[in-house]
């Protein structure tokens, strides 16, 4: 199968990035350094959409640094690039410090929204939320939130197939009045209360979602009118 260009998509800073790839995750996913477009990244594969790698970063300069460090202790999120693993406090993403690969990946994609994920707008939050929570189900961590504007709008949503074996991949969202400054979202399968965004992870009974804010508008999102 030939190589398709990936979609990069920038996010709105390293917390978000470190919220990718470390919060709720049983195990961090690895961090790739990488030049592409003449830009120094920080880059995390999280989907394939019509067989190119979407790819979430941020530009950064990395030094010497072989990890990115990452805690929410009392609603507070720290993110930092570290030359060890010292501090049992943090969980670490291992960077990897990418030298070469194929070409096609180190140029994006010319995607439009039209020939990006199938959208399927939902009526509320909770609805949302069951969506990102289903694979805690078998002890497997949530699906990100990702937060972007649209339209002068909102969105927050997530991406998801069907099925494994289905070709089609599907962007679920739900419109937010306002933007959010809490980076993680609360969901109770057992109480009647609706989602709410907090900054916190210490309250028991709750699964936790986090929210990964984009630098702008999702390039693979036509929301609804």
């Amino acid at each position: 199968m030939r190589l398709k260009a990936p979609v990069y998509i920038a996010l709105a800073g390293l917390k978000d990035f470190g919220r990718l790839v470390c919060a709720l995750e049983r195990a961090p996913m690895p961090t790739f350094a990488l030049k592409a477009g003449g830009k120094q990244l920080l880059a995390a594969q999280l989907d394939i959409m019509d067989g190119r790698p979407v790819i979430y970063c941020i530009e950064a300069e990395v030094g010497s640094a072989q990890y990115l460090a990452y805690r929410v202790s009392n609603g507070v999120e720290e993110v930092t690039l570290a030359d060890s693993v010292g501090n049992p406090t943090f969980v670490y993403s291992p960077i990897l410090n990418v030298e070469k690969f194929p070409a096609a990946l180190s140029r994006a994609a010319k995607v439009t929204k039209s020939s990006g994920y199938t959208v399927i707008k939902l009526k509320d939050m909770a609805s949302l939320a069951k969506v990102a929570a289903y694979k805690t189900i078998y002890e497997e961590a949530p699906l990100p939130l990702f937060l972007a504007k649209e339209k002068g709008k909102t969105i927050i949503g997530t991406t998801m197939n069907v099925s494994e074996n289905e070709s089609l991949s599907y962007f679920y969202y739900v419109l937010v009045q306002g933007e959010p400054a809490e980076p993680f979202l609360r969901y109770a399968s057992q109480k009647p209360e609706q989602p709410s965004f907090t900054s916190s992870l210490d309250e028991h009974g709750y699964i936790y979602l986090k929210v990964i804010r984009l630098a702008a508008d999702h390039p693979l999102v036509k929301a609804y009118d």
